[in-house]
């Protein structure tokens, strides 16, 4: 199985989307109330939109390797299995 061609598709259509979906939001709050702690939920998600465009950089780059996509792919697993749980 092609690890990199899946995360590539998984990011673009999914994770990417709800990333960027989830910064807007907390960019609507911040606009009507400043709070320490969406400001800093909103810097997190920067920084996870960040780390996932390099890693579509380095797919583009063909610099990912199947080893390392595997493993983003199980973190994100990961992530999904943990937010289904809340």
């Amino acid at each position: 199985m092609d690890y990199i061609k899946q995360l590539d598709e998984l990011l673009k259509k999914d994770v990417l989307v709800e990333v960027n979906e989830n910064i807007k939001e907390i960019e609507e709050e911040l606009k009507k109330k400043k709070d320490k702690a969406l400001k800093e939920e909103l810097e997190y998600m920067l920084q996870v939109k960040l780390y996932f465009d390099e890693v579509l950089v380095d797919i583009k780059n063909n610099s990912l390797t199947q080893e390392q996509a595997l493993d983003i792919l199980e973190g994100l697993e990961d992530m999904k299995i943990e937010n289904q749980e809340v």
